[in-house]
């Protein structure tokens, strides 16, 4: 197999990744591997969501996610054996963001090394949040409210803002410019 650059997308929920892999898909060919969010798949599966308030639960998600994770990028990549690139929404340090006891602590408890992480990825696309006012709810399979999606952000630009190639797409009042400002950043990684 090639050796493909990765791009991931990240930013909290409600911030625009899934949309953006619509449209990246439509422009994709065989020259881009999608990969989409574990989580997602595994909420469309039947895995529950898990309680906010149980950490047992929230670990056993995690541990699901992170196994998902590892296959579904080997298998995109398989079934993309011309694709010279890779876009996936999330990869496993966005785990972080959404472990309860902190980023720290995430990486202690589940086999995930920061520093092996941001060198698995060539390059980070982060999707801000749109303003309070302009947040339009969650994807159905998601269970985030806006002061839950805000603290997952500020996470995720903890861990990710540490990569070499980390990019901020800004939230727009107008989605279409955020979705265009992503795709044009897809065009010049290519």
């Amino acid at each position: 197999m090639n050796k493909v650059k990765k791009i991931v997308l990240t930013g909290a929920p409600s911030s625009g990744k899934s949309s953006a892999l619509i449209e990246i898909e439509k422009i994709a060919g065989d020259k881009i591997a999608l990969v989409p969010e574990s989580a997602v798949v595994l909420l469309k599966g039947g895995f529950p969501a898990p309680s906010h308030d149980d950490n047992e639960q929230i670990r056993a998600f995690q541990k699901a996610i992170l196994s998902v994770q590892e296959n579904l990028e080997d298998v995109c990549q398989r079934k993309n054996p011309n694709a010279t690139h890779m876009v996936l929404d999330r990869a496993k340090l966005d785990g972080a963001a959404f472990w309860p006891p902190g980023i720290e602590d995430y990486l202690k408890s589940f086999p995930v090394k920061l520093e092996e992480e941001l060198a698995k990825y060539d390059h980070v696309l982060f999707l801000e949040l749109p303003k309070k006012e302009h947040f339009g709810g969650v994807h159905q399979s998601r269970f985030h409210n806006f002061e839950q999606s805000l603290e997952s952000e500020r996470r995720l630009e903890q861990v990710w803002g540490r990569h070499p190639h980390f990019q901020r797409i800004p939230a727009e009042l107008d989605f279409n410019k955020k979705i265009d400002a992503v795709l044009k950043a897809i065009r010049s990684l290519l």
